[in-house]
């Protein structure tokens, strides 16, 4: 299932520029040592207004998933489906992604170890999806 082209909005470059170069990038916390998910805009913690953008490490652990099934294409050609996910990265923050080399059925449970992988489309910006571990 195509998800479509991603582009960068000014606030996300550091998280493309990251993503293009294989590297998972989130917003940690420098004054209080919290990880925060791309999308964060302060720390709750401690009230700090400029979070850092830092690498991750690319580990995560599954916590739950969803299966969506695209529409028969004219010629009744049916997309295989997408498995979008909730993962909790090794430094804490919970993001969405899509899950790649999972077939469903028994291959998906809670809690199991994840890896960011990274897809470089032609088109648009690379993004980040995350495969089962080893």
């Amino acid at each position: 299932m195509d998800i479509g082209v991603l582009r960068r909005d000014g606030r996300t470059d550091p998280f493309f520029d990251g993503t293009a170069d294989g590297r998972l990038v989130i917003k940690r916390c420098e004054a209080c040592d919290r990880w925060y998910a791309p999308d964060a805009s302060g720390c709750p913690e401690c009230g700090e207004e400029d979070l850092a953008w830092a690498d991750a490490s690319g580990e995560a652990t599954l916590v739950t998933w969803t299966v969506t099934h695209g529409r028969p294409a004219e010629d009744g050609t049916v997309p295989p489906p997408a498995y979008l996910a909730l993962v909790e990265l090794a430094e804490g923050p919970w993001m969405y992604a899509r899950l790649d080399g999972v077939s469903g059925g028994g291959d998906l449970r809670e809690g199991l170890p994840l890896r960011a992988s990274f897809e470089h489309p032609d088109e648009g910006e690379s993004y980040v999806l995350f495969r089962p571990a080893g």
